[in-house]
């Protein structure tokens, strides 16, 4: 007789649903919940040089030292460094951005281990912690990023302003989220569609970042020629040999929900690639994330586009997120993917409880920042607004609480259900807890008609069974079961399966 199953998606705290966890903790150097100060100080005359228009383009760094006041009275001076502009479209705004480079002049010199940090105005966010949100969005789902968090800036004692202070994607950064840095390292700008191999050299666009000197690009050409090339079938049954494709799946459904228009699938813009030589795959690692969570420049209305067709129309294809979108197998995989999200982290509850956390550490930073409102005119009103308001400037449509509303409404319609299916089973009616703690036993109640043999087990996401226990010739009623975590079981998200042996109907009531 056949068994009845009833599956439940159980998700640890803080774990990896890849039985890897990527991201470091945030340490001191990017602490979230206290605003320390960054001092530069530098001649006055390389200053005004490095912010003449004549200049504003140019990468050569100045000389400074640094005072870092953090937490808990912590104290750090850093001694000869370097500092210049940053970006590529807000060199010649009010308010600019800075890269420090603690290394450039000093031997060994070290922030925290790293060896740069990005200070960014965030200019194009009346809020600005829409790029902390949409970042810390990945993070929750194991996706590498880079860590960021607010600081106040001065240079020469004049306060800059508050800043968000972003994490460099370099070799350090390789080595802590992949304990590997052997591989090829690409910061992919404007055009990075992966469909044009004769750009595959191409600086302006998948610049090289380490092994700069052997510049062998192959790699990357064999994974464009794939992408380009190859077969319907090939392309579904060989994908995860190029790339980390559940990972990127992920990505990919953060980048559409959170309106992220200025990555790869709708710009081709802002993304790194690596080719992690442990796996022989590419990892691909999102970046520059302030345009999201209803900020647009090219008039669209993110909150409302469907997550099926979020690509730009009529522009050259992006092949690696097209081609996902057209296979039977990737398309379910992406709309789980989505689901998910829906009923986890990407919710108004979950966000603004995030970015009003943010909003409470930084809103005096604001107030006293006079460079704010230099750019596009933002008053603290503006800055008020932008989190539960919309139309707070002409680029921001929506406010970041009425833009997830409206986004996961949206995308909640569009998502088909169909996908969520496994044969007789449907992950949209299925127990989904989130989070849930992972430490000793999980409690299973279950219900039974008659009396029989009950079989629990835990499936990792690829259905693969990592541990089962029996109640055998359990009485017709209510049971409770308890299922070890033990050490044998990595941290991750797992399914759990309570069957019946015999004929015997059993029904999940809950996971606590």
């Amino acid at each position: 007789m056949k068994k009845n199953y009833i599956l439940a998606i159980v998700i640890f705290i803080g774990t990896s649903i890849f039985g890897q966890q990527y991201n470091p903790e945030f340490g001191e150097e990017y602490i979230q919940d206290y605003l320390p100060s960054i001092k530069v100080t530098m001649a006055e005359e390389d200053y005004n040089w490095m912010v003449h228009p004549d200049n504003i383009w140019s990468s050569d760094y100045q000389h400074a030292t640094v005072i870092y006041e953090g937490s808990n009275g912590f104290v750090e001076n850093y001694s000869d460094l370097g500092i210049r502009l940053r970006g590529n479209t807000s060199r010649d705004k009010n308010k600019k951005s800075f890269k420090l480079h603690f290394e450039k002049f000093t031997d060994d010199q070290y922030f925290f281990g790293l060896k740069k940090v990005n200070l960014k105005a965030e200019i194009n966010d009346p809020s600005t912690v829409r790029e902390h949100l949409t970042m810390n969005l990945y993070r929750e789902n194991n996706i590498p990023v880079a860590r960021v968090n607010h600081i106040k800036f001065y240079i020469n004692s004049n306060y800059m302003g508050l800043y968000s202070s972003v994490e460099q994607v370099d070799s350090r950064f390789l080595t802590s989220r992949f304990n590997n840095k052997s591989g090829n390292l690409y910061k992919c700008t404007y055009g990075a569609d992966l469909n044009n191999i004769v750009e595959v050299y191409n600086d302006d666009v998948y610049e090289i970042k380490t092994n700069e000197d052997e510049n062998n690009r192959e790699q990357l050409e064999n994974f464009i020629t794939f992408l380009t090339t190859s077969s319907d079938t090939e392309f579904e049954t060989n994908i995860s040999s190029y790339i980390n494709i559940d990972s990127y799946i992920t990505q990919l459904a953060i980048e559409i929900l959170t309106g992220h228009w200025d990555g790869y699938s709708y710009n081709k813009n802002n993304f790194y690639l690596y080719y992690n030589t442990d796996k022989n795959w590419f990892e691909y690692i999102p970046y520059d994330t302030d345009n999201t969570l209803g900020i647009d420049w090219v008039d669209r209305d993110w909150s409302t586009r469907n997550i099926y067709d979020w690509s730009k129309h009529g522009d050259t294809g992006r092949p690696l997120t097209s081609r996902l979108m057209d296979s039977e197998k990737y398309i379910v995989q992406f709309s789980k993917a989505i689901d998910e999200l829906l009923k986890t982290n990407f919710t108004t509850t979950h966000q603004m409880s995030i970015a009003n956390s943010y909003k409470s550490l930084i809103s005096n930073a604001i107030y006293t920042d006079t460079y704010y409102p230099q750019d596009f005119g933002y008053s603290t009103q503006n800055f008020e607004d932008s989190y539960t308001k919309n139309n707070t400037v002409g680029h921001t449509k929506y406010g970041i609480e009425p833009f997830i509303a409206k986004r996961a409404q949206y995308a909640n319609d569009q998502l088909d259900k169909s996908h969520l299916a496994i044969g007789d089973l449907d992950f949209n009616n299925s127990f989904k807890i989130y989070p849930i703690p992972a430490n000793g036993r999980t409690t299973v109640e279950y219900l039974i008609s008659e009396k029989g043999n009950v079989k629990i087990e835990i499936l990792d996401l690829q259905g693969r069974v990592v541990k089962h226990e029996y109640l055998k010739r359990q009485k017709k009623g209510r049971h409770t079961m308890y299922v070890t975590i033990d050490k044998s079981i990595k941290k991750g998200a797992y399914i759990i399966r309570v069957s019946s042996v015999e004929g015997v109907s059993s029904r999940m009531i809950n996971v606590l």
